[in-house]
């Protein structure tokens, strides 16, 4: 008995052009939690390099929450 909920690498894979044909500006981590595989199917088959995903971004660079906290000369002045 075959299992139906298993996607094939060619389904996974149209969804992914499918999603960036729609969202061209979706970030990499969008795209690959959009999919209808697995993200690490995913990210297998952009290593592979069948599918192109956006750079992963640099650690630390989503997040802005330091300039909430970092103070500066020129606010204690």
């Amino acid at each position: 008995m075959s299992n139906l909920k298993v996607k094939t690498d060619e389904q996974i894979i149209e969804a992914v052009n499918q999603y960036i044909e729609k969202h061209p500006n979706a970030s990499r981590n969008q795209i690959v939690l959009h999919a209808t595989g697995s993200a690490e199917r995913v990210r297998k088959l952009a290593k592979d390099g069948l599918i192109t995903l956006p750079k992963a971004l640099p650690k630390g660079s989503n997040s802005n929450w330091y300039r909430h906290f970092s103070l500066t000369t020129k606010t204690l002045v």
